[in-house]
């Protein structure tokens, strides 16, 4: 995110896991207690992000969460759990909310998917419910990357987010009074020179307004999309991940509706 960062002027904070908390050093999102609020890895995670906002110079409407693989699961965690502090969530290679309970839930999750995203969708909005009391949100905007060659956790995840955070923006929609909430597909393909195909399905709302975006990079592995350079994670060969998602970030909260932002 750096020279994205660099180049948009945004802040980016990037969190690192101790072995003793975790021998690979992944954030720990299929245990229960690092699943809710104010409690296990979410709270440290939301302090350090506090932290941050009280030291430097930050829009608090414009604070949002990105992770890859384990810190895709997290990421998703953390959209769910402090809504009030994060506008929109990016998963790279991760999971639905609590897509397992347990690590061995959570290696069988990897390969074969979670848990039925409908239900997850519900209970994410149920973790949403105090972080909502602070800060009412309208929606939870969603964009996803993954690769069809991953072979560490299954591509199927990025249909399973999708569906989630789809269920989740519904119950939102109801909590807010809305009727009528329904999404439209539009499907794009792209290729990189040299480098790999894509496609790309956009979600829109009724109004026109794109609320989640899910990228599919055919022939990219266990790696971040478009990294500035080759490395064990990061491909440059897909499309520039880190781009997508500020520009999808800006997209979503470009006109949030007043009457939803308390104080």
């Amino acid at each position: 995110m750096n020279e994205v960062a660099e180049v948009n002027r945004f802040l980016v904070l990037y969190p690192e896991q101790s072995r003793r908390a975790n021998l690979m050093k992944c954030w720990n999102w299929f245990e229960p207690k690092h699943q809710a609020r104010d409690t296990g890895e979410p709270s440290i995670l939301a302090a350090i992000v506090e932290q941050i906002s009280a030291t430097h110079t930050v829009n608090r409407d414009r604070v949002y969460v990105v992770g890859a693989s384990a810190g895709g699961a997290m990421a998703s965690i953390l959209a769910a759990t402090y809504p009030d502090l994060f506008a929109a969530v990016g998963v790279l290679a991760g999971a639905e909310f609590k897509a397992a309970t347990s690590i061995f839930e959570g290696l069988a999750a990897m390969k074969r998917g979670g848990p039925d995203p409908i239900r997850q969708g519900q209970l994410a909005f149920e973790a949403m419910r105090h972080g909502l009391a602070h800060k009412r949100r309208r929606r939870m905007p969603a964009i996803v990357f993954h690769g069809t060659a991953d072979s560490k956790v299954s591509p199927l995840h990025a249909d399973q987010v999708i569906a989630q955070w789809t269920q989740t923006n519904e119950r939102l929609a109801a909590e807010n009074s809305e009727k009528g909430f329904a999404l439209t597909e539009k499907v794009t393909t792209g290729q990189i020179p040299e480098g790999y195909a894509y496609q790309k399905h956009i979600y829109v709302e009724a109004d026109g307004r794109p609320l989640m975006e899910k990228w599919l990079v055919q022939g990219l592995g266990h790696a971040w999309s478009g990294s500035p350079r080759p490395s064990k994670y990061g491909d440059p060969k897909g499309p520039n991940a880190s781009q997508a998602i500020w520009r999808f970030f800006c997209e979503a909260g470009s006109n949030p509706p007043a009457s939803l932002s308390s104080q």
